[in-house]
């Protein structure tokens, strides 16, 4: 498969709103659908700690809510997962033209892509688990993703930890699930614990004062733009016709209770092929798992968390 299969628009590196960030994911389908000749990419974060639905997933993750925490729900599949600052969300935009014959094929490619960019800026030991949907390093997971397989566009989005969670706000916010593997029981909650991020990767090999998360975010994003578009993109802003588009798909859906608590208005067959592991007008599903290990086979999960005394 060629080095770069598209021209790109790059859409930027910005700190918005939970809601705001979903419809503009929308809106860059549906702009790629209509033009056809170009993908897009943007790297964004949360501008506060949020919590991100699966697109199917009912809300009984979440156990409460406090002032310092959004609620929202993504258009892809899986489960609970929190965002915030601290981590670094890329999305890529593509044209259904044949490039890519099914979305694993477009899953694989990208994820190649963002992990050899974490390689590129020194961080070791990087490799991809398709089947889990995540990047590993040391065998924990550093980034992971998920796709929208539309009819006239797809998208492929995902989050990179540059900088450790306060895992212990997490577990007061959301349920995190434990597994009996064996004779032991290993916790979610230690598996956030160890989770590896850009921050502690480089710890010693870029001065203190540039272990902030603006700054790894930028270096994330420069990194990933370099490997999948060899520096050759157009710069598209976020401006105020962009935010007005999108401010009727937020109108629609993302800044509705209808969308958050009961994914609805729903996709439809028209509009989407497949979000994988999902029933686009099915009924929620509950008691998932925190999404980055809803894929994680028992015998990888043990290895990323630690056994519950």
């Amino acid at each position: 498969m060629p080095d770069r299969l598209f021209d790109y628009e790059h859409w930027g590196t910005g700190v918005l709103s939970a809601d705001t960030n979903m419809a503009l994911e929308e809106y860059l389908l549906k702009r790629v659908a209509e033009q056809k000749s170009f993908a897009a990419m943007r790297f964004y974060s949360f501008a506060r700690d949020t919590i991100v639905l699966g697109y199917a997933q009912a809300n009984d993750a979440v156990k409460r809510l406090d002032a310092g925490v959004e609620l929202t729900r993504r258009i892809t599949g899986g489960s609970h997962v929190q965002t915030g600052k601290n981590i670094v969300a890329y999305s890529f935009v593509v044209p259904r033209d044949g490039s890519f014959r099914h979305f694993e094929d477009m899953r694989a490619y990208y994820a190649e892509r963002v992990a050899n960019s974490l390689g590129n800026i020194g961080i070791e030991s990087v490799t991809v688990d398709n089947k889990a949907s995540t990047i590993n390093v040391g065998g924990r997971i550093i980034a992971s993703h998920a796709i929208f397989w539309g009819v006239n566009s797809a998208l492929l989005h995902g989050l990179i930890h540059l900088t450790p969670y306060d895992v212990d706000r997490i577990a007061e916010r959301v349920m995190l699930q434990q597994r009996q593997i064996g004779s032991h029981t290993y916790s979610e909650y230690a598996a956030l614990k160890n989770l590896p991020t850009v921050a502690t990767e480089l710890n010693g090999r870029i001065s203190g004062n540039r272990i902030k998360d603006h700054v790894l975010r930028q270096l994330v994003s420069d990194a990933i733009s370099q490997e999948v578009t060899g520096g050759h993109f157009e710069k598209k802003q976020i401006d105020d016709n962009v935010m007005a588009r999108s401010s009727e798909l937020f109108q629609k859906r993302y800044g509705t209770p209808l969308w958050v608590n009961e994914h609805r208005p729903t996709f439809t067959p028209v509009e989407v092929e497949a979000i994988p592991g999902e029933e686009l007008d099915g009924p929620l599903r509950k008691n998932l798992g925190y999404c980055l290990f809803i894929q994680v086979p028992d015998s990888d999960f043990k290895e990323m968390s630690e056994p519950v005394e």
